[in-house]
């Protein structure tokens, strides 16, 4: 090979090196500006709008406390929690109690007193079950005045409803990267405040619809409200 035709391939190589160095570079800052650009809160709520309208169903561990200011105590409860997408829920908690939504129906049922109780709600907002939440969390823009009282906590959110009659004074939410919601807590008119934590979540599995569906045991009294 002539010295001409060496100087031209160094020159090649080195413009190569040169090309590769820069895009790489780019790519990195590119990463790196990203990974360091905090969501608005107008894209993170937009984030769990978009994860709960392509949501099929769930279910997830729950973890729950329940201050009672009456009383001056909380109470604790762990369960079970599935979701059907639209409007299906079953939390079961392991003291024998168990919460069934069906659209605008839900069911009580506390196998200690052995009773069932019935009742018909025209809003998942005038429930006062946390995670019926979950069912609506496609629309908060719709149904919620949106604050974020520490910016901070960029995934933490306090939602304040809109529609009169709502069981609860205020809502907060807490969820991952990708818009999943992990925390639940709701503050009611009365000062009491109930917090749901849920775990091990597992999405879009295919949940049976004999899942959300109840037969009361023989001898249990139904109460409809």
């Amino acid at each position: 090979m002539t010295r001409h035709c060496k100087g031209i391939l160094i020159k090649l190589i080195i413009i190569l090196i040169t090309v590769v160095t820069n895009v790489t570079s780019s790519a990195a800052g590119s990463a790196e500006l990203s990974a360091h650009h905090p969501l608005t809160m107008e894209e993170a709520v937009s984030a769990i709008e978009k994860h709960y309208q392509e949501l099929t169903d769930l279910t997830a561990r729950v973890s729950q406390k329940n201050f009672l200011k009456t009383l001056g105590r909380t109470q604790e409860y762990e369960g079970m929690l599935w979701i059907k997408i639209p409007g299906k829920l079953r939390l079961e908690y392991t003291n024998g109690q168990l919460i069934l939504i069906s659209g605008k129906d839900a069911l009580f049922y506390s196998k200690k007193s052995e009773q069932v109780i019935k009742k018909n709600f025209s809003d998942f907002a005038q429930m006062n079950i946390p995670v019926a939440f979950l069912l609506g969390a496609a629309h908060i823009h719709d149904d919620f005045d949106i604050r974020q009282p520490d910016p901070k906590s960029l995934n933490t959110f306090e939602l304040l409803p809109r529609k009169a009659g709502a069981a609860m004074k205020k809502l907060e939410i807490q969820s991952d990267e990708i818009g999943r919601i992990k925390l639940i807590k709701i503050f009611d008119k009365f000062g009491n405040i109930t917090e749901m934590l849920l775990t091990d979540i597992k999405e879009g599995i295919g949940i049976d619809d004999h899942l959300f569906v109840f037969k009361a045991p023989k001898g249990v009294e139904v109460i409809e409200q």
